[in-house]
């Protein structure tokens, strides 16, 4: 870990360092590790999302493949394999055991139901029905294990006018009909077409959002359903329907609609509900900008040198500031002051406007846009062991996000990063079921597994 000096106010950040580095997990408990999940995840993250945050906390996680491999490995950037394994899939098979199973035959089914049997939560991400057509839906599983928590996470949910079509669960329609994607994106300006600006569209969230938030609410769900059968031994049924999850982000827009019957439109980086809020650029890249009081915002016209000129003086409310065509008259007046700066000169006077500045110690915030390999080299992160690399006995060094929060007494923690198609059947078959290699020899011969 990098050294740097710390306040002497900052004792308690040693304190609860010394409770909750990372670094120290391995010799903490983990607060799962009494559960068996199985997860039944196809051609869907959000499944594997659901699990990972589960398996990180130790619950032994059995993760089903049908013979040959997920879909969903294939899932990687210009193609790019890790042995048999894509880039999007390493990162969610970790701490999981492989096993394959083909759930499209009767005998398939049958050994489903006894691993099932012992199990304390299912993860499901197959078309609503699908399940109960295979003779293995919640009422009949529920039968053999009355403890059983079902989590199915699918793109129409379980009931409802859509619930019966077969389509997959896939991140790219569920932000679709979320309604978030509608109005993420540039502004297609009056009297352009988008064959004039391609990319002022509705716009995709980066990477697959939508299904980390529903895999998210899975894990939810799944938790406080172990906290009732605790209370009562009573197993039940989740259902999440990915686009309904993702929606859950839409902040104000859909409310908005509900109460004003105003439609949120595109607006770039720019939002009617706060300013300053933005993406600016500079001599280097760009910045986004937060002053979301009225001192912060005039805080940032004085840093930029326009306080007098812009008479920031006589503001007294940032209502004005809030409509579409003022936000776009101060981003062109701002742009070429802020391009005049790197990102870190601008980051800079805002931490020195802070301790001498005419309204200190008010300041806007200002952010650095930063690219993957600047996040990951990032002197914060590497210090708080985020992107410390997984010494994976198959796989080699891989370097994904490790868990996403620290504890100082039952920390998560990732113990391996993936394991091939398969890998784990002789271990968990025998475990399980007491199959022994004979028996799996004539498993796979009869493409069972």
């Amino acid at each position: 870990m990098a050294d740097y000096k710390r306040a002497k106010w900052a004792a308690w950040a040693d304190h609860v360092r010394s409770m909750d580095d990372p670094a120290k997990s391995f010799e903490k408990p983990e607060a799962l590790d009494d559960l068996v999940v199985i997860d039944l995840s196809s051609r869907s993250l959000a499944g594997c999302f659901c699990s990972s945050l589960l398996a990180e906390l130790g619950a032994e996680t059995i993760r089903i493949e049908p013979p040959g491999g997920d879909l969903i490995r294939t899932y990687s950037p210009g193609g790019i394999m890790v042995k048999d394994t894509g880039l999007a899939y390493i990162q969610e098979g970790r701490n999981k055991h492989h096993v394959t199973l083909n759930m499209e035959t009767p005998e398939g089914r049958e050994i489903f139901k006894c691993l099932v049997g012992g199990a304390d939560v299912l993860i499901e991400t197959y078309p609503a029905g699908t399940m109960d057509g295979w003779g293995v839906g919640y009422e009949e599983l529920a039968k053999l294990n009355p403890r059983l928590i079902l989590c199915s996470i699918t793109g129409y949910g379980q009931f409802g006018p859509d619930s019966g079509r077969r389509q997959f669960d896939y991140d790219n329609v569920a932000q679709a009909r979320s309604g978030i994607q509608y109005c993420t994106g540039e502004v297609l300006p009056e009297g352009k077409t988008v064959k004039d600006m391609p990319w002022a569209v509705p716009t995709k969230a980066g990477p697959h959002i939508a299904w980390a938030v529903s895999g998210t609410f899975g894990a939810m769900g799944i938790l406080s359903a172990l906290y009732h059968r605790d209370k009562t031994g009573e197993g039940q049924a989740i259902d999440i329907c990915t686009p309904e999850a993702y929606s859950r982000l839409a902040d104000y827009q859909l409310m908005w609609y509900a109460h004003a019957g105003v439609v949120a439109e595109r607006f770039g980086s720019l939002d009617t509900a706060l300013w300053l809020y933005g993406f600016f650029p500079t001599k280097d890249g760009g910045v986004f900008l937060g002053g979301l009081r009225l001192e912060m915002w005039k805080a940032f016209v004085d840093i930029i040198g326009k306080y007098d000129e812009w008479k920031a003086e006589e503001w007294t409310t940032l209502a004005p500031f809030m409509k579409k065509d003022w936000q776009l008259k101060y981003q062109s007046m701002i742009d070429p002051e802020t391009k005049k700066y790197s990102s870190e000169e601008l980051t800079v006077k805002s931490v020195e406007y802070a301790k001498s500045g005419r309204l200190a110690p008010i300041t806007p915030v200002v952010a650095e846009i930063v690219s993957p390999w600047k996040a990951m080299h990032d002197e914060n992160w590497q210090d708080r062991g985020i992107f410390v690399p997984v010494q994976d006995p198959v796989y080699g060094s891989v370097l994904c996000a490790q868990s996403q929060w620290k504890a100082t007494e039952t920390p998560p923690r990732t113990k391996w990063a993936c394991r091939p198609v398969g890998y784990d059947n002789g271990q968990i078959y025998l475990k399980y079921l007491g199959y022994g290699p004979a028996k799996l020899k004539e498993l796979e011969g009869k493409g069972i597994i």
